[in-house]
């Protein structure tokens, strides 16, 4: 039904997505916004680039639709909320998509903490007009962590997250402020809470998580992963057999296991124990020796400050260096079916997940 006082005429809703969810609420919200008579642009953040002048029309209003990584947006996010040009007051709002489950009956949302926040903040210092913002379940796609849910869960959890996106739409198109809301209070107070694990996600936990990615040997090299990598961090290596590598800026978004036409790519859990005992070597001691500490007197070293710098020094080159020798590792048949077959994302029951209505070509 349309809404009363709309004071728009064009709405360009601009998302970046993984595996469909952020897509799917930004198709609903431009439903929303066309049945209300409005000029409406549905664009992924790519797209937008040459359509930036769109954002300083006053008659325009904006919204942002973004995935929540580590209760808090995705450093591609922010990158392109500041590469926005000035707002001119332009009316926008903002709406994360969070990791929502369903075990029988019972919903359990997701937790995006500080996503929306730190996105209008921006907008705000760019000159926008941040009318509200928005959390909302969608179907968890992080195979990394837990198997992929049924169908049945991400129909039930899909059609709850649609309803919500209608009452918010309708709130701001009427004009309404939608700030002060039991959901955005649960999302800052969680997001001041989650706010340390925030910041070690975006320093530390997103290059990990980026590491544990690599190809199976049921890869045929075909290269979709790379074409289609929206943040460019995947690039294909290899002379005889091609395969992906995963680079440092990998968002762990899961496009490319959602894209992969073989199920090729795994999140390998016994290479990240692997990892983490590589990456958790207390660097600090071993330097502190090479330069004459009494290493006898441990409590020096485990409480001097410089020893805490030199850790996450090391933290880096480990990880990287670490992951390049992997890569080369895995090229070794029998290797790679060690590391596969000790992975929990190969189990037949673990699954992909892409969302149900959003096609291949949605992604591309």
């Amino acid at each position: 039904m349309p809404v009363s006082r709309i004071k728009y005429t064009s709405a360009t809703i601009c998302y970046w997505s993984g595996t469909g969810n952020s897509y799917r609420v930004a198709t609903w919200m431009g439903e929303i916004a066309e049945k209300n008579g409005l000029e409406t642009k549905v664009l992924s953040f790519d797209k937008t680039k040459s359509k930036k002048i769109l954002f300083a029309q006053k008659n325009n209003f904006i919204g942002l639709v973004f995935p929540t990584h580590g209760f808090t947006a995705p450093w591609h996010v922010v990158k392109f909320a500041w590469s926005l040009p000035r707002g001119n007051s332009t009316n926008v709002y903002c709406t994360a998509t969070r990791a929502g489950l369903k075990c029988g009956s019972v919903f359990i949302p997701g937790i995006s903490g500080s996503a929306t926040f730190v996105i209008s903040l921006i907008l705000l210092l760019k000159g926008y007009k941040v009318n509200g913002t928005m959390s909302v379940d969608m179907p968890s796609n992080w195979y990394s962590l837990h198997p992929i849910q049924s169908q049945r869960s991400h129909e039930a959890i899909i059609e709850r997250a649609q309803h919500k996106v209608s009452g918010f739409m309708e709130k701001i198109l009427s004009n309404s402020k939608v700030w002060f809301t039991g959901n955005n209070l649960y999302e800052l107070i969680l997001g001041l809470l989650l706010s340390l694990v925030s910041l070690g996600y975006v320093l530390f936990g997103k290059f990990f998580l980026a590491k544990l990615f690599f190809a199976n040997s049921r890869c045929d090299g075909c290269g979709l992963c790379e074409k289609h990598c929206t943040v460019n961090a995947i690039t294909m290596r290899g002379k005889d057999k091609r395969r992906p590598y995963w680079k440092y800026n990998c968002e762990s978004c899961m496009k490319c296991a959602a894209l992969c036409p073989h199920n090729a790519i795994e999140a390998g859990h016994s290479w990240g124990v692997i990892l983490y005992f590589i990456t958790a070597l207390p660097a600090s001691t071993y330097i502190f020796s090479l330069l004459g500490a009494d290493l006898r007197n441990s409590e020096i070293i485990q409480t001097h400050w410089l020893g805490d710098v030199l850790n996450i020094i090391y933290f880096y080159p480990a990880i990287f260096v670490s992951y390049f020798v992997f890569n080369l590792l895995i090229r070794v048949p029998f290797l790679n079916y060690l590391f596969t077959h000790t992975t929990m994302t190969h189990l037949p029951f673990w699954g992909r997940y892409r969302e149900p209505k959003t096609n291949l070509k949605d992604l591309l």
